[in-house]
């Protein structure tokens, strides 16, 4: 058996009620069967995972050129683990 908390996932840290996770950023990927390379310019894309202290939810932001967008998210895409507390009820987006 795995200890959860023992594992830090380095995306989704909590400190001091807030998370602020480390950023992926696309033009360190390597290309693969499902990222190639753009081949105009270059593709500035960060993703990483946000929460304040009052927030209800943790958000995926994600970053490029074009601008800046924010998902709720309720588990960290990356380890699994919740991001929200039991007594917040689901809300319709």
């Amino acid at each position: 058996m795995v200890d959860k908390d023992k594992l830090i996932c380095p995306y989704c840290y909590e400190k001091d009620g807030h998370i602020a996770g480390k950023a992926i950023n696309t033009y360190n990927l390597k290309p693969t069967a499902g990222y190639t390379e753009p081949t105009i310019g270059v593709d500035y894309l960060n993703i990483f995972i946000l929460k304040g202290k009052e927030d209800k939810y943790a958000g995926l932001m994600i970053d490029n050129m074009n601008g800046t967008r924010y998902k709720n998210i309720r588990y960290c895409p990356f380890c699994g683990r919740k991001l929200y507390k039991d007594n917040v009820k689901r809300e319709v987006e």
